[in-house]
């Protein structure tokens, strides 16, 4: 019975590529063509087969990241955990005991009158 699905499709297309491929080895080996030089586009395939393998990977784990600080990202300001000034505090000045009594000041001057 044959089988019509992707995995044996692509086996298939694998096996007549590598097939045709031996079938030129052995036409270059015949014209006087050196055995390493013949097959090089064996090693160039296996090398991109295997380069695109390791982008995939690195791809998939930088998406990873990128998706693990974004969650902690909004986890912590969901939690209300930013640094910034509380309540009726300004955001430029400074609260101190100054020339003109507690309160805050900005520039050396009393804002809070």
């Amino acid at each position: 019975m044959k089988q019509q699905n992707i995995g044996y499709r692509l086996g298939f297309r694998t096996r007549q590529f590598v097939r045709w491929l031996s079938v030129q080895e052995i036409r270059l080996q015949q014209r006087g063509v050196p055995y390493w030089i013949t097959k090089l586009p064996l090693y160039l395939c296996i090398a991109a087969a295997v380069g695109l393998l390791l982008a995939g990977a690195l791809f998939a784990a930088l998406c990873l990241a990128l998706m693990i600080f974004m969650a902690w990202y909004l986890n912590t300001a969901a939690n209300g955990r930013s640094e910034g000034p509380k309540g009726d505090e300004p955001s430029d000045g400074y609260n101190a005991t100054g020339p003109e009594g507690p309160g805050f000041y900005y520039s050396g001057r009393r804002i809070d009158d």
